[in-house]
């Protein structure tokens, strides 16, 4: 089987193929003898290049065959090629088992191991996403111009894109063009290895109900026992403005409410579940008959254990039904705007902005107990059925909701998931765990997903508008500024702060407005910059009168270090008084009984 690379518009050179048994003859030069196969030919002599004329044609077949020979291997046709020359590139194209059709693109050769100067396109990515992969490349100077040198960026877009449609249009698995060369006009492709095959896609199911549709709300599972996840879960949906419904064959009341049956339930829209894992599908299916769409699992015992076979009855059941089922394994959810906890978090959770998703509950747990506030809490466990591209989509359509946040161990349905961050109205911004081999495993076992490639999943993930954070508490401390002002009474801090914050992206605000006012209240010797010195002996007073000024900024860094005259108890009372003000106590036994302390690189990491 052999593809029409004309057919998609991806140039390759003349070339031409013979039978071993075949006289080589060739009509252009300098031209290339290889052999006609999937291996690497470099590595056994499979290749000559540079090859002048008919003699030394004749001659480099002998060569190639000896080579060949010498690793015992045996080749039915050799290919002869017109050379080109220029520069060397690679694209490649993978069916992956996350993100299915997905090119690889990036500086290419014999080097292309050692460099792994190599980006990720999705297959479904457009032009604007195109080139932001490319832009993440080291040898992308070479479109920008770099010497002599500039390669048309439109052209290497327009290769991608015809590669796109090939990866999409034909049974291939897997498929490496090394090198494809820009030969000062074009990309042309060379050398081109090929795994064909059908794979297999993934169907993935919209969801067309809403998860927080929650007006009369069963807990399956409430218990008196404060030492059960029943008890937690009853207590926390105590303030809800829904409707509540304790669910236990072996109460009677709970903390002075009816407990039910499950046979006495009627109009119910939302069910958390957490009983033994043998009682869980029937509850489904008695539930589901009833008219109830949502299901929150919190029972564990099901694919983290290797009980699979209950979570693909639990997933048959959600398309039978037309059903949100959250979990198995899971913590629970949230709803602000009701109220609602059904969660088994010990910690009361505030109410804000922020919509959070989390595969982990421990991390969701800690991040709650951080006291911060959210709109909506989505605890993903197992995602037997619903999953991170169902949460992103339930969560554009909350207005309460205004940032998503999600920490993911492993996606599912990966071409699903970068559809719901492009459609997305909302900043949002993504941890990933899993960059080394062992948390992967660590991560399947828990949660019995797979971690996939964490540079393909970031990568994708990013050009397709979401925003890459490098710990989980910057998944609830976003702040969307590309400027920051900082204030300082000491210079050496502020210059490393400085080269902290361009290392991020950011940018000093020009302070070229407020050089007068800050003129009357500081020393003729302070900066007259961005960062503002205040000089070494700056008094509470003279850190107020300068904030007083700046106040408007929309993040302010304020480096306080212990000179003889600073009160540091005045000066952090100050600050407090300014919500936009991040301070940064550079000491110790000054500032141990202030409350914030910070190091320079902490709080850097709240630029995300």
């Amino acid at each position: 089987m052999q593809i029409n690379f004309e057919k998609y518009n991806i140039k390759t050179p003349k070339q031409k193929i013979i039978k071993i048994n075949e006289k080589t003859t060739f009509d252009t030069f300098p031209c290339v003898l290889k052999i006609n196969s999937n291996i690497h030919k470099s590595d056994v002599g499979g290749v000559i290049t540079n090859i002048q004329n008919q003699k030394e044609l004749t001659k480099a077949k002998k060569t190639i065959l000896n080579n060949l020979k010498k690793h015992n291997i045996k080749a039915d046709s050799l290919l002869i090629q017109e050379q080109i020359k220029g520069i060397e590139f690679f694209i490649g194209g993978v069916f992956d088992e996350i993100f299915e059709e997905v090119i690889l693109f990036g500086d290419g050769g014999t080097l292309l191991e050692l460099k792994k100067d190599v980006t990720y396109i999705d297959s479904n990515s457009n032009k604007n996403e195109i080139k932001k992969a490319l832009q993440k490349l080291k040898i992308y100077k070479l479109f920008e111009g770099f010497r002599d040198i500039k390669i048309d960026i439109n052209k290497a877009i327009k290769t991608i894109q015809n590669f796109q449609k090939l990866l999409k249009n034909e049974d291939i698995k897997e498929i490496d063009i090394n090198p494809l060369i820009y030969d000062g006009e074009d990309f042309i492709a060379v050398d081109t290895r090929i795994v064909y095959g059908k794979p297999k896609k993934k169907k993935h199911i919209n969801k067309r109900t809403s998860l927080f549709d929650n007006k009369n709300i069963a807990i399956i599972g409430a218990s008196q026992k404060e030492t059960k996840v029943g008890y937690a879960i009853a207590k926390n949906s105590l303030n809800s403005k829904a409707n509540i419904y304790f669910v236990n064959p072996k109460l009677k009341t709970l903390f002075n409410q009816k407990v039910y049956k499950i046979d006495e339930l009627q109009n119910i829209d939302t069910a958390v579940i957490s009983i033994p894992p043998k009682f869980v599908i029937d509850t489904i299916k008695n539930l589901a008959n009833k008219g109830c769409k949502n299901f929150i699992i919190i029972s564990a015992g099901f694919k983290e254990i290797g009980n699979i076979k209950a979570e693909i009855e639990i997933k048959k059941l959600a398309k039978k039904y037309n059903l949100n089922i959250v979990g198995p394994n899971c913590l629970g959810i949230y709803n602000s705007k009701n109220n609602l906890n059904l969660t088994f978090s010990k910690t009361d959770i505030k109410k804000g902005k922020i919509g959070l998703i989390s595969q982990s509950g421990a991390v969701l747990t800690a991040l709650i107990d951080k006291q911060n506030k959210y709109s909506h809490i989505i605890s993903m466990g197992n995602m037997a059925d619903f999953n991170f591209a169902n949460a992103i989509d339930e969560l554009n359509n909350q207005k309460d909701c205004k940032i998503i946040s999600i920490y993911t161990e492993g996606i599912q349905y990966g071409k699903a998931f970068l559809k719901s961050i492009r459609n997305s109205k909302k900043p949002i911004l993504l941890f990933k765990s899993g960059k080394s081999d062992e948390s992967k495993k660590a991560a399947k076992s828990h949660t019995g997903n797979l971690a996939g490639n964490y540079d393909m999943i970031a990568t994708l993930s990013e050009i397709a508008g979401a925003k890459i954070v490098n710990s989980i508490e910057s998944l609830v401390f976003y702040r969307n500024i590309d400027e920051v002002l900082i204030v300082t009474n000491a210079g050496g801090p502020a210059t490393i702060l400085t080269d902290l914050v361009v290392s991020k992206g950011k940018k000093l605000v020009d302070i070229s407005k407020y050089q007068k006012q800050l003129d009357e209240v500081l020393p003729a010797t302070w900066s007259h910059n961005n960062p503002i010195d205040i000089i070494g002996d700056a008094t509470d007073e003279r850190y107020k009168n300068t904030l007083e000024i700046v106040k408007n900024e929309k993040l302010i860094f304020v480096i306080v270090t212990p000179q003889f005259m600073t009160d540091t108890k005045k000066i952090a009372k100050i600050l407090k008084n300014y919500k936009n003000v991040i301070p940064i106590y550079l000491g110790n036994e000054s500032f141990k009984d202030i409350e914030g302390y910070k190091s320079l690189e902490e709080a850097v990491k709240e630029l995300g």
